[in-house]
């Protein structure tokens, strides 16, 4: 069955694979990891905390393909391109360095040098690009009906990568001194300032000039093709270099380069591991998943189970597969990686955690302690943690839950598994924005000024929805602050940026009246988990947060007794949540978020 799903849609294939979540269970979850990579994961076994994980990080993966797509895409890698003129025109596309360069090894650096060109000085740089053409007249009219229908339209791009190593020239001698180019002053050069550069400089760059054979594969059509990297020399704005060169349009000049702090080798990287490496043929050894599942030990005391340890006997790093993760995710930024801890709270969290809690929140890298190297922690991968409640497991610390979003998975009833039909996946916001985990990540970075600047844009009720948060999260401190469990930056900047990348996912509205279904989820996900304590701790506290969360908050309304619905609640989950803690405590006089 999972063959037949849809790449589009990660709700369809969690049905596919058996598994039913609230739609808004799946919002908050892939929200959440855009606003910091670690997510804690609580709830009855076997209510899908690992699998969810596991399944979103194989959805995003590439994996959900045929049988027989299977067999073909043996040895390729895939791109996504544009389905521009050129692609049917010209047969072919120019792919900038950083599409291809996860396969292709070419460093993510420039190269920045001094430029005479006929005794006329400038500075300028050289990058690379490859240059793939296809052959197929079929796959060429194809591209020109996608066009026509779809000018920004994008294809899924296959290549082969079996010959790639082709491109290393066997014989590189590092330059000296200065290379010495004849170059056409063409139209491009003082227009754009810019050339492709004459075949000549493949004498002293790193890589051989003519073309690689492939095969390509487009929406199931095959076709042979050629790819070849071609340098682009460009040189800084410069009106009297740009006039002599558009006075000889057409004419050949010599273009000196001379070297500056720039070697030719830089331009070499090492064959590292990659998602898109699916083929043998590369010789290198490459974990394909981009996730790992790692059962906590209730014996764990350090990281070392983690990040592994340096063996003083043998002398080598003893590596873990978290650590090997951790390095693949390092080596590939442009996808997301997923270091799953399943049962988190067997053991200590602290204990042998607390180096990743520190480097998360400063982002300094761990240290390894007995080579005396350090281990960074790339923007790129996400730990998500399971968590258990029995007998055999620890509660997590408030420290430990203040770094985190802490997301509950409700036991789903039988009939609505079994018989219930599931609906179809009309979610309300942008699909693709929300399934792509590294698309806003970086507003984790966002300042307490930026925030404003964003959310002050925003209306709600003709009200100024910066002003509305402010007074809601003022209201949440005072209800807690005779409590040990009051929240300081950390948390307000964490919600403050939740509520942005939902704003985001609604589509950006100027007005918009569904801020709250968000902000009931990070009361829920920020603030109630850290709870805990005896009646008469946190009983009044209980009570305050669930009449902060009815319409009509001035009743002092017994949460036990309340008859809770969406429409006398405007923080609908957080009310229900805190009336079932505060029964729990009336029958057992102590309660946690995760009893």
């Amino acid at each position: 069955m999972a063959d037949e799903v849809q790449v589009n849609s990660f709700y369809k294939f969690l049905i596919s694979n058996g598994y039913y979540f609230n739609k808004e269970l799946i919002e908050n979850y892939l929200l959440a990891l855009k606003v910091k990579p670690f997510e804690i994961l609580t709830g009855n076994s076997g209510t899908g905390k690992t699998k969810l994980s596991q399944l979103f990080a194989k959805f995003i993966n590439g994996d959900i393909i045929s049988k027989e797509e299977e067999i073909n895409d043996k040895g390729f890698f895939t791109l996504k391109v544009k389905t521009n003129y050129s692609s049917w025109e010209n047969n072919g596309w120019t792919l900038q360095k950083d599409e291809i360069s996860s396969v292709i090894p070419i460093n993510e650096c420039g190269a920045k040098f001094g430029m005479v060109v006929d005794g006329i000085s400038t500075k300028g740089d050289i990058k690379t690009l490859v240059q793939l053409y296809y052959d197929s007249d079929k796959l060429k009219q194809h591209f020109k009906d996608l066009y026509e229908k779809d000018p920004n339209g994008s294809v899924d791009l296959k290549i082969s990568c079996d010959d790639l190593r082709e491109f290393i020239s066997k014989d590189y001698i590092k330059p000296n001194g200065s290379i010495l180019l004849k170059q056409k002053s063409n139209q491009s050069a003082f227009e754009k300032r810019q050339w492709f550069a004459h075949k000549n400089i493949f004498n002293y760059y790193p890589f051989d000039s003519g073309y690689s054979k492939c095969n390509v594969i487009v929406d199931g059509i095959k076709s042979t093709a050629k790819i070849r990297i071609a340098p682009k020399i460009t040189f800084k704005k410069n009106e009297e270099l740009q006039d002599y060169l558009k006075d000889n349009n057409g004419k050949e000049v010599d273009v000196e380069l001379k070297i500056k702090s720039f070697d030719f080798e830089d331009f070499i990287s090492d064959w590292n591991c990659s998602k898109s490496q699916k083929t043998e043929s590369l010789d290198v050894e490459c974990n394909d998943s981009n996730y790992i599942i790692v059962p906590v030990g209730a014996n764990w005391t350090d990281n070392t189970n983690i990040v592994g340890y340096y063996n003083v006997i043998t002398e080598d790093y003893q590596s873990t597969p978290a650590y090997k993760l951790i390095k693949q995710a390092q080596d590939d930024p442009n996808h997301p990686y997923f270091l799953i801890l399943d049962e988190m709270n067997l053991s200590h969290v602290e204990r042998y955690f607390a180096d990743f809690l520190s480097a998360i929140e400063s982002g300094e890298e761990i240290p390894l302690y007995g080579n005396g190297e350090s281990l960074n922690l790339p923007d790129n991968l996400f730990t998500i943690g399971t968590v258990n409640v029995d007998e055999t497991t620890y509660m997590f610390s408030p420290k430990v839950l203040d770094r985190a979003n802490t997301i509950e998975f409700d036991t789903v009833t039988a009939w609505d598994y079994m018989v219930s039909d599931v609906g179809d996946d009309d979610f309300k916001g942008n699909v693709e924005y929300l399934q792509s985990p590294l698309i806003d990540s970086d507003i984790s970075s966002l300042n307490i000024d930026d925030l404003k600047e964003i959310l002050s844009e925003i209306s709600y009720d003709e009200d100024n929805l910066w002003d509305t948060l402010a007074i809601e999260l003022t209201v949440l401190q005072e209800n807690l602050k005779d409590s040990s469990f009051d929240f300081g930056f950390r948390v307000i900047n964490e919600i403050l940026r939740f509520m942005v990348v939902a704003w985001r996912y609604e589509n950006s509205p100027d007005e918009w009246n569904n801020w709250q279904r968000y902000f009931d989820a990070q009361i829920k996900q920020k603030i109630l988990p850290k709870l805990h304590g005896s009646e008469k701790a946190i009983g009044n506290v209980l009570t305050n947060l669930f009449n902060q969360c009815l319409e009509e908050r001035n009743n002092n309304e017994n949460p036990k007794n309340f008859d809770i619905n969406k429409n006398n609640c405007r923080y609908y989950t957080s009310a229900l949540k805190l009336q079932n803690m505060s029964k729990v405590l009336s029958d057992q006089r102590y309660v946690s978020f995760i009893n």
